[in-house]
């Protein structure tokens, strides 16, 4: 058997069925421990384990950083609507309400009175904007005097979202306006989702017509009852801006009294001042004048003694 024969470890010359002889080689190799495949397919599961967990945790710090800022903005949402204040030369009314699904309006009414259209032009911007976690809101000052402004209610399901909308005058309390929606949308929503159902049975994914129908007749019910009290909501905002150019006043007044008070403090002083210094002028004169005196008195004894000395010694002589 050659050398090559012996490093491969079997001998050529015997027959195919028979057991090779094992080299030293050979055995030396097939003592080595090889993994099995169940090892290999356990590592590999808990590699991929592993990386099923980083992309987890990777997922759920963002789906928390993407609901932090979310509740951010919703609390933002909610103190801009909640700070806002009158403008009592604004309109006093509610001019559109209606109900949109994902970013389309499916019912809505618009009152009568002139300028509606600027009301249903803000209402649909606000309508078609991404829907927030919180209400969203949008304003109209371009007109002096007649500003509007627009609030949505977001209401999310597995399917979409339905929002509820209101487009009002900034003489309209916000406050009010935030009832009238969420009012609407306590009302509605049961409405909604069963016509919802019934148009899904019917191959759709949108409201039906007798559905948007049905929505429009309470849609006019509430902004009528909104706008009833209209007139009584203007005289309530001149009433508001008659308090406050008092209460202004008032502060004016307060503010003038203490100026005055202030002056009179300083005229006070003034005054001490002035009497301090005539005190201290008319202590200053007084020692000049004694000064005056002494001199004066000394000079006077001085010129008597050196002319009567001289008398005296001539009439003793």
């Amino acid at each position: 058997m050659t050398s090559f024969s012996r490093k491969l470890g079997f001998n050529p010359f015997k027959s195919s069925g028979s057991a090779a002889e094992p080299s030293t080689s050979s055995a030396s190799s097939t003592n080595e421990p090889r993994p099995t495949l169940g090892a290999r397919a356990s590592s590999m599961g808990s590699q991929l384990n592993a990386s099923a967990k980083a992309a987890a945790n990777k997922a759920s710090d963002k789906a928390r950083r993407l609901s932090t800022t979310a509740a951010r903005k919703a609390r933002e949402a909610h103190h801009s609507l909640a700070g806002a204040k009158l403008d009592p030369a604004a309109p006093a009314r509610v001019g559109f309400v209606g109900v949109s699904r994902d970013r389309t309006l499916i019912s809505w009414t618009e009152d009568d009175q002139e300028g509606g259209e600027r009301y249903a032009s803000l209402a649909r911007r606000i309508s078609q904007r991404a829907d927030p976690p919180g209400w969203d809101d949008v304003a109209d000052t371009s007109a002096k005097g007649a500003g509007l402004r627009a609030i949505k209610l977001p209401v999310c399901d597995r399917d979409g979202t339905t929002a509820y909308v209101v487009a009002f005058g900034m003489g309209y309390p916000v406050q009010k306006a935030q009832a009238l929606c969420e009012r609407l949308a306590l009302m509605l929503g049961p409405m909604v989702d069963a016509d919802l159902e019934e148009a899904a049975k019917q191959g759709r994914t949108r409201c039906t017509k007798d559905g948007a129908a049905q929505l429009r007749e309470v849609l006019v019910r509430e902004i009528r009852d909104a706008n009833s009290s209209a007139q009584l909501q203007r005289v309530s905002n001149q009433v508001e801006a008659v308090r406050g150019i008092m209460e202004r006043n008032v502060e004016m007044l307060l503010d003038r009294g203490e100026k005055l008070d202030q002056l009179e403090g300083k005229a006070d002083d003034l005054n001490a001042a002035t009497k301090a210094f005539r005190a201290q002028a008319r202590k200053l004169k007084r020692w000049h004048l004694m000064n005056q005196v002494k001199w004066g008195v000394a000079v006077g004894t001085l010129v008597t003694a050196s002319i009567a000395i001289p008398i005296a010694v001539l009439a003793a002589a």
